[in-house]
Order: structure tokens, then sequence, then C-alpha cells
């Protein structure tokens, strides 16, 4: 296709939203008192607009975007995706390629993305390769800790449960005996439909110190084990997975491919977990996920689901009631999206991705 005017780059605006949470969550070694998200805009000159959003874990991905990636965007022909991709990363590689850099590179590209199919008058999934059938979606239902009763965190999961997810997922305490006692009492609660996901967020500092965790758990059931080590750390992720005989997936928040990679050939997983913005934007992902199909390697997306959902992959979401949430308010920074029913994401059939920012949390400007 030939490069014309009108499809030309002509702005990438970018904005932050920032809400605050009712109670501080801790996962991981990570403490979390607000939500931070940072928001892209592109518009191209014949008047199309594509959206993109991300947590930001309180860097400066705006900054990022706009003194780093956004130069290499404007201009270019948003019809071509994934050579735009190509250009924003050999413009920012000096100090990107992996990283926030990367991130803020998957911003871009998502929204790049949503001008092409919006052009094409057809929804992106087409043109990702992917079909309209509902996803497959884990709900994240709790973050306990040990002051809260295991009664009182297990009626929270089984009232969310009863919805039909057929995951919840809930993060690691750092008591294992409180620990233990909430996954045996939710595998005695769940429907048998319900499979119960246990985050680690990386935070157990090698294989020796999760084994012995998981061992004080006691005799337990799991879907998976998420994230029990850093990424990088191959061997350790697979001495896990091989000495409990726990399926484990690995991925969240990775922005290099190569660890992702080297995760499914070195047996350290069951499920490949990609986040689509943090591993360069739906360019990168797209090619993951059809690695990762040739070796008959399952994948789920970690959050955005608005995003995700268009890679026929399984997707994550927070609960999406009107109210909202007291985790993660995401949900309510959009319009449009996919539909949830019955524990299924079902990608919109209208053209791009299909959704929108909300204005009154992203303040774009002119």
């Amino acid at each position: 296709m030939s490069e014309t005017p009108a499809r030309r780059v002509t702005a990438v605006r970018t904005a932050n939203a920032v809400l605050p949470l009712p109670a501080p969550l801790h996962l991981g070694a990570m403490t979390v008192t607000r939500r931070e998200y940072a928001g892209v805009r592109l518009e191209t000159a014949d008047g199309l607009v594509g959206s993109a959003y991300c947590l930001s874990r309180e860097a400066p991905m705006t900054e990022i975007v706009d003194r780093l990636v956004a130069p290499h965007a404007l201009g270019s022909d948003s019809s071509e995706p994934e050579a735009v991709w190509e250009r924003m990363l050999r413009g920012s590689a000096i100090v990107g390629r992996v990283g926030l850099v990367r991130r803020a590179i998957g911003l871009v590209d998502i929204a790049l993305w949503d001008v092409a199919a919006q052009r094409a008058g057809r929804p992106v999934r087409e043109l990702l390769g992917a079909d309209a059938r509902p996803r497959e979606t884990m709900l994240v239902a709790a973050y306990p800790t040990p002051e809260r009763p295991v009664a009182e965190v297990v009626a929270e999961v089984v009232e969310q449960a009863a919805e039909g997810w057929p995951l919840v997922k809930i993060s690691r305490a750092a008591d294992p005996a409180y620990m233990g006692e909430l996954i045996r009492a939710l595998n005695r609660a769940l429907p048998a439909t319900c499979g119960l996901v246990v985050d680690v967020g990386f935070g157990w500092r090698d294989a020796d110190a999760a084994l012995a965790e998981i061992r004080a758990w006691g005799d337990i059931e799991l879907a998976w084990l998420e994230d029990p080590l850093l990424p990088e750390d191959v061997a350790g992720c697979a001495r896990i997975r091989r000495e409990t005989g726990l399926t484990v997936s690995v991925g969240d928040e990775v922005t290099d491919p190569a660890v992702l990679r080297a995760l499914v050939t070195g047996g350290a997983v069951d499920v490949l977990r990609i986040d689509v913005v943090a591993v360069g934007g739906l360019t990168p992902a797209r090619e993951l996920r059809d690695w990762c199909a040739e070796r008959g390697v399952p994948v789920s997306c970690h959050v955005y689901p608005e995003i995700s959902v268009h890679l026929g992959a399984g997707v994550e979401t927070f609960n999406r009631r009107p109210e909202g949430n007291p985790y993660d308010p995401s949900p309510l920074l959009t319009t449009g999206g996919p539909t949830f029913a019955g524990g299924r994401a079902t990608p919109p059939s209208a053209p791009g991705l299909g959704f929108a920012l909300r204005p009154e949390h992203f303040a774009f400007g002119a």
C-alpha cells in the first residue's frame, strides 16, 4: 500500500489518570495505594483516532511516550503498524528495546492497530488473525492479607465466582499458615467449574524459598501458580514446576520477548502470560501468540481486556460491576470494549479496538 498524506499520523497525545484505592494493596514486595494510568490518543490526517492505556506503576510513561517514542511515529503511515513499530524500536534503541521504553512503544503500537483496523472497517482481531469466539476470562477476585479473616476472603471470592468465571485469582499473602488455610477453604467452597489461581507477584527470592513455603501450605489444589519468581529465573521456575507438580504461569509485566521464549523452551511454564502493552504492543504479542501455538503452549493475557481480547487468547479482568471494585478501577475508564457474560469475554465487532477512553479521566487537550 502506497503512503498517502491522509493516512499520516498527525498527533500522539498523552494523559494520566490517577485514582486512589480505598485501602493499600500488597502484592509481592509492592504496596499499592493508588492506580495511575497512562493513556495515548493517536490522530491521523483523515480524522481517525486510536486509543491505548496501561497502568503506569508510578513510572513516567507519558513523558517517555512524548520524548522517546512519539517523534518516531509522527508523520508515519498509520495503515502499516508493523513498519511503524520497527521505526519506533530503532529510533529509541539506544536507550530502549526493553523496559519502560518498550511499554511506551506498546501504547503507540496498540493505538496504530486501532486506526489501521478502523480504516479497513474491521475489528482489530481480524487483522491479527483471531476469531470472534468468547475468550475464557480470569477474574482478579481478592488481595488477601492475614488481617482479613479467611471466612471473609472466601465469601468475597465465592460470591464473584458465582457469576460464572472459570478462573478466579487471589494474590499471595506472606503468612504460609494463613495462605494454606485460605487455599484449602477456597478449594472446598468454589464450584467445580471454577479454578483457583494464586499470584505470587515475583514474591519469592528463589526456588528454595518458594518450595519451602508451598510445602507449608499443605495439601492444596490450584489451577495454576502465577509468577513465583522473577521471570528471568527460568531454572528456578522450572524447578518449582517440576518438584511441586503445580501448573505454573509466568509473564506479567515482562518487556523482553526473549525472556518469555526462554520460559517456554526452558520448561518453566505450562501457561505463558503475555502483557500486551509491556511486551511492546500487538505487533510482538501476535508473533509470540503464534510462536506459542506452534509449541502447544496456552497463552493468557495480563489485564487490559479491551486490548487483549483481540489477540484470541485468554484474558483477565477485575470485577466489572457498575459500582466498581476496590482493587482496580480500570473498567470505569473506558466505554465500549468486550462484553462479559458467563465468565467469557466476547470481542466487539466494531471497526478498530472498539473502545474509547473516557474524557473525564483522560484530558488529552487539543
